[in-house]
């Protein structure tokens, strides 16, 4: 048994499929600690719930979207196993489409989701930890919360804001018991571009080779509990793509300059 996760109660979001249907399932192998599961469709839920037999697994059916029950959310949540210790906030969407053919509705969707949902369960969340006397929160961001690319924008955009969110919040809570982690995976293996949404709103319904060809989710899973364990204030993990925000904050000029010639071709 992992010590760091011994009689800990964790809250995963997005844990019908992806990274956090990944995260259940290899605390599952580890065991010792409780699970919250949360994602929109239930049914899912209950199916990840029946094969994580290791461990204590409850699930609680949320949309961020619904933000403004993020309160409800995190007493519903209490009800489990009456304190949360980690609460992994990865639940989001994804979306590709020309900036000026995407509606309006649809950024704020996007923003909704991925950045006010976000935020206000962290919010809810942390002041319950303060009671308890600490917590941790680990925000899962991406890649691209470091720079952007043509018909990602919007995407780009609520990834950046949980950056600049959580940058301040951390310090502001810090000083109270509050462990607050960026992470920023790469291409992993998952669903997301085809279930992001085009500039009508309209789902994707095609996956991307990159998202095909990187890594799996039980590989990032494995990665990312050792950044909970360590503490560590932010962590990238992917592969060879990670290096683009390394590239683009030493190098920029040259950044832009290999990105137009050989990526940003729209």
């Amino acid at each position: 048994m992992n010590d760091y996760l011994k009689g800990k109660v964790l809250w995963i979001t997005g844990a019908s499929s992806g990274i956090g249907k990944g995260l259940a399932l290899e605390l599952n192998k580890i065991g010792g600690c409780t699970l919250i599961l949360s994602a929109r469709r239930s049914e899912l839920l209950e199916e990840l719930a029946q094969q994580c037999t290791q461990v204590k697994a409850h699930i609680l059916p949320l949309d961020l979207e619904d933000y403004g029950k993020a309160s409800q959310w995190t007493e519903e949540a209490l009800k489990f196993a009456g304190r949360i210790d980690v609460l992994i906030n990865n639940a989001g969407i994804g979306q590709l489409g020309n900036s000026l053919d995407t509606l309006d509705e649809v950024e704020e969707k996007i923003m909704r989701i991925n950045y006010f949902g976000n935020v206000a369960l962290a919010k809810a969340v942390v002041r319950k930890m303060m009671e308890q006397g600490g917590g941790q929160i680990v925000v899962i961001s991406s890649v691209l919360g470091q720079f952007s690319q043509p018909r990602l924008a919007t995407y780009a955009a609520s990834k950046h804001a949980l950056y600049g969110y959580y940058e301040g919040f951390r310090e502001e809570v810090r000083k109270k018991g509050i462990k607050v982690q960026i992470v920023s995976p790469g291409f992993i293996n998952t669903e997301v571009t085809l279930n992001s949404l085009k500039g009508d709103g309209t789902k994707l319904m095609k996956n991307s080779p990159a998202q095909e060809k990187g890594m799996r989710t039980d590989v990032f899973a494995r990665k990312l509990i050792k950044v909970m364990q360590s503490g560590r204030e932010h962590a990238y993990i992917g592969g060879l793509e990670i290096m683009a925000a390394y590239f683009k904050r030493w190098f920029p000029g040259l950044f832009y300059w290999l990105m137009r010639k050989f990526v940003f071709k729209t």
